[in-house]
């Protein structure tokens, strides 16, 4: 994570430096550094033109636990189990989206760019433990089902080094706002008397969701 945070700070530098009309080049594949902290591996491949680009993202998180306690990691509604996903290690996760971006201002690299996903979070017959300031709690073998479907609106900006070889680093620096939807299906299975899980409890839900955005994608043009 050092090296690149160190790349990233130097990627910014020079990008303010020497930065070029990142449309010039023909294709990006880029991630998001900061996802690797919740174990989550984006690419994401874009095709330029002229003043757009089309885009495509697929990224995997894989779980890392087999079974134990599920950590809470926060009050009120950053306590509630089913927000915390990127910090529960018993879980798998698949994301598939796409992107539409337009350079507002072609020289300076403005754009404003509408990214569409779904994200896909399981595991299947594992033994877990949790239990929040809220009174949620479990002890049992548990299977668990989210389906977040997401829409986000972004502005940023793209720098590129000024190199003479035909492969560009690119990093896009962006902010911005979306909206997610959210479907869940909890079953539970052998679980403790004191949780009233000791036969078999299936548990659903949905909402809508308001977020804030704000990141950085690395990675290189052609």
């Amino acid at each position: 994570m050092k090296i690149i945070l160190i790349w990233i700070c130097i990627t910014i530098t020079q990008g303010f430096s020497f930065g070029q009309d990142s449309t010039r080049v023909k294709f990006k594949i880029m991630t998001q550094p900061t996802q690797f902290l919740s174990n989550d591996f984006p690419l994401i491949f874009e095709k330029v033109f002229k003043r757009s680009a089309l885009g495509l993202t697929i990224a995997y998180r894989p779980s890392t636990q087999n079974s134990g306690k599920i950590k809470s990691y926060g009050y009120g509604l950053a306590g509630i189990y089913w927000y915390q996903n990127f910090t529960n290690d018993l879980y798998n996760a698949v994301t598939v989206g796409v992107n539409s971006k337009y350079f507002i201002v072609k020289k300076y690299n403005l754009f404003i760019e509408a990214h569409l996903f779904y994200r896909y979070w399981w595991f299947n017959n594992k033994y877990a433990e949790f239990d929040n300031m809220e009174g949620y709690r479990f002890k049992a073998t548990r299977t668990e089902r989210q389906n977040v479907y997401g829409l986000k609106i972004l502005f940023g900006n793209s720098f590129q080094f000024k190199t003479k070889s035909k492969i560009k680093p690119i990093i896009d620096l962006y902010c911005g706002f979306g909206v997610r939807y959210k479907t869940w299906k909890f079953e539970t299975f052998n679980g403790t008397i004191r949780d009233d899980y000791y036969t078999y409890k299936k548990e659903t839900g949905n909402y809508w969701m308001p977020t804030l955005q704000g990141g950085l994608k690395i990675g290189i043009g052609m």
